[in-house]
């Protein structure tokens, strides 16, 4: 009987057997586990101290040789700019910019572009852009770096940041008078925000031009870019400086650059750090504050759209940051920031010209805690990890049940046969399964290219359609043939558990790679994909199939972009009535996607696309389960030992006959 039996086998069942009743249990702890650890992270001993990690940054720290003639003429510039600035309400003052460059003795161009709107039926928007060159004295031009402003007219809805104009012009006066440049620096003052600085970077790496934006070409280059600044200045009289670090679909900038503007600021007075205001200057200290700071900026990076011009620099492999000077409030004319702002840059400058080599030394991933700690990504990794990791788990779970059931072990304590093939993988056809999964990617591929479809767009354009409209109707569509297609396509419960296995596994693998290059937008999705998906029931009956169908729907990509931008409305607008804030969310529901589709066609901005190529058709395999035909493995596996002893008796029936 001991040969008969074998111990390891029995034991191993058992164990498994436990797994599978207690999937839902173990999952959701792991689940829970991931999420405690990310409220860890605020607390010291899950985050260091800031330090620099690269020395050739440290001469801008020592001292400044700047003079008082220097704040005189950023003054005068102001003052003449204001005066142009009345005589050109809805554009920039092109003649007096390179009137002043050429004065200063920068090598000055301009540089035309043009937008073809892809989606308002042939519309063009045109646009220019001016900067000069500072050609090092001490070597040829083989490097470079940027210091830009975005130029706002007076007409411009957004914060004036003019007074950033005459502060780099003051600069590049005192700049020219220097000996020790051994990097050339450009200054450039865009035009239409960070659609003028897309332009210039496309036309200064020489890149193609494409059917939507053709960036022209630029008549002066300088050397390989290694780093730019982004100013923002709203006035002279500042009272902080807020750090931008978020960058197109979510890059940063190296932390050795970020400190290096939160020291100098420090040292020439300002306050500055990430997400810095008026009320929080001091160092938070609670952990209230920190964790409302880190999940601050987890919420910005998330979206992949850049907060600022330096944004653009990333994908270029260009280290960049934005410093926005916020003007002090009440009617202040203080000037003594101008002197403080002229010596920070002035110490950027020289640690970015003191650079031997790329940034390559400090962090590239991280979460900012404060303004002088940091939570780095072997650090905030284990939280995502537990949390997508936690769908990889539960799909081996399942794959675990279609070797063990509680059918099998009923079936051996009634005594039966013990060696029958009760623990064998149940045979089925994958063809149903596989057309399955090729038909929900190809409705991804589908969602992805029908938005960027010129025919389609010129047609809804004809058609009297705003945009914003055609583009939601264009979902709508999609999303309503994906909730009929379970009527032409049924699955029994076997294809039901290998479907099921491979949306886990995809939806798993999915957020884990979407955390490692953007782990904001990873760990968002996972606190909100992975509880729905432990609780859905596909295979149950009655109130279980019922509650697993309306979660389903719910989770939809359009039903979550609209609860959220419910959720925004009914903070920022809570005098409105209820119906009134539901009109408003589906305003924004559709605005939210023409925004993400025409980033997506201007900037490279992959948030559309990722949910498009990947979320989509997970949400559209989901939906498939909840439509089986039958409600469990056990009754397959009935039907199919049924149909394997007939086979046997029909082969017995010739043999006893002879």
């Amino acid at each position: 009987m001991g040969l008969l039996t074998n111990p390891s086998i029995s034991q191993k069942a058992k164990y498994c057997k436990a797994l599978i009743r207690h999937n839902t249990l173990i999952c959701f702890s792991f689940y829970l586990l991931g999420v405690g650890y990310f409220g860890l992270l605020p607390d010291p001993n899950f985050n260091s101290g800031t330090y620099f990690s690269e020395n050739a940054l440290l001469p801008g720290l020592v001292y400044s040789e700047l003079k008082t003639e220097t704040v005189s003429l950023a003054k005068n510039y102001a003052g003449e700019l204001d005066r142009e600035r009345e005589n050109h309400r809805t554009g920039m003052p092109y003649a007096w910019l390179l009137a002043k460059m050429r004065k200063i003795g920068l090598e000055t161009h301009t540089h035309n572009f043009t937008l073809n709107y892809p989606l308002g039926g042939g519309k063009t928007f045109t646009g220019k852009n001016v900067y000069g060159i500072l050609r090092a004295p001490r070597i040829g031009s083989t490097e470079a770096f940027v210091i830009s402003v975005p130029y706002r007219p007076p007409e411009s809805v957004h914060m004036d940041v003019s007074a950033g104009v005459p502060l780099i012009l003051a600069f590049a006066d005192f700049a020219r008078k220097q000996k020790y440049w051994a990097k050339d620096i450009i200054f450039l003052i865009t035009e239409q925000e960070q659609l003028g600085m897309q332009a210039w970077l496309e036309a200064y790496h020489g890149s193609e031009d494409s059917r939507v934006l053709n960036a022209g070409s630029l008549n002066g280059r300088a050397g390989a870019i290694q780093a730019a600044i982004n100013l923002e200045v709203q006035s002279f009289d500042v009272d902080h400086i807020n750090l931008k670090v978020e960058g197109l679909n979510g890059q940063l900038p190296n932390l050795d650059l970020h400190n290096l503007a939160q020291k100098l600021s420090q040292k020439n007075g300002i306050p500055a750090a990430y997400r810095l205001s008026a009320t929080n200057q001091r160092k938070p200290v609670t952990y209230h504050e920190k964790l409302q700071n880190l999940l601050a900026m987890v919420l910005s990076q998330s979206s992949g759209v850049p907060n600022g011009n330096h944004g653009l620099f990333h994908r270029y492999g260009i280290e960049a940051l934005t410093l926005e000077c916020v003007k002090r409030a009440g009617n202040s004319r203080n000037t003594v920031g101008v002197g403080a702002l002229l010596k920070i840059i002035e110490g950027i400058s020289r640690s970015l010209n003191n650079l031997l080599e790329r940034f390559h030394q400090s962090y590239f991933f991280y979460l900012l805690v404060t303004h002088d700690r940091f939570v780095s990504i072997g650090d905030y990794m284990p939280s995502l990890a537990l949390m997508a990791g936690t769908l990889l788990i539960k799909s081996f779970i399942h794959y675990l049940g279609l070797y063990y059931s509680e059918d099998d072990e009923q079936e051996q304590e009634r005594g039966d046969d013990g060696d029958n093939d009760s623990n064998e993988t149940p045979k089925h056809s994958y063809i149903a399964v596989g057309i399955v999964l090729l038909l929900a990617h190809g409705i991804g591929a589908l969602t992805t290219v029908l938005p960027f479809n010129p025919l389609l767009n010129n047609y809804l354009h004809e058609a009297n359609l705003s945009t914003q409209f055609g583009l939601f109707a264009i979902m709508a569509c999609i999303s309503v043939m994906v909730l009929i297609l379970p009527g032409f396509i049924t699955l029994d419960a076997l294809n039901a558990e290998i479907l099921q296995i491979a949306v886990l596994l995809e939806l798993g693998t999915a957020l884990l790679t979407v955390g490692m290059l953007n782990f904001s937008l990873g760990w968002l999705l996972s606190v909100g994909i992975v509880p729905v998906v432990l609780i859905l029931k596909p295979l149950k009956r009655g109130f279980a199939r019922g509650f697993s169908r309306m979660l389903c729907l719910v989770i939809h990509p359009l039903g979550v972009v609209y609860l959220v931008l419910f959720g925004v409305t009914c903070n920022l607008f809570p005098e409105l009535a209820v119906r009134d804030q539901m009109k408003k969310a589906i305003t924004g529901t559709m605005d939210g996607i023409t925004y993400s589709v025409v980033d997506s066609m201007i900037y490279g901005n992959w948030l559309f696309d990722l949910v498009a190529l990947v979320f989509v058709p997970s949400w559209t395999l989901l939906w498939f389960l909840m439509f089986v035909t039958k409600t469990s493995i056990g009754d397959d596996r009935k039907v199919q030992h049924k149909e394997e002893e007939e086979e046997e008796e029909a082969l017995k029936e010739p043999m006893l006959q002879k």
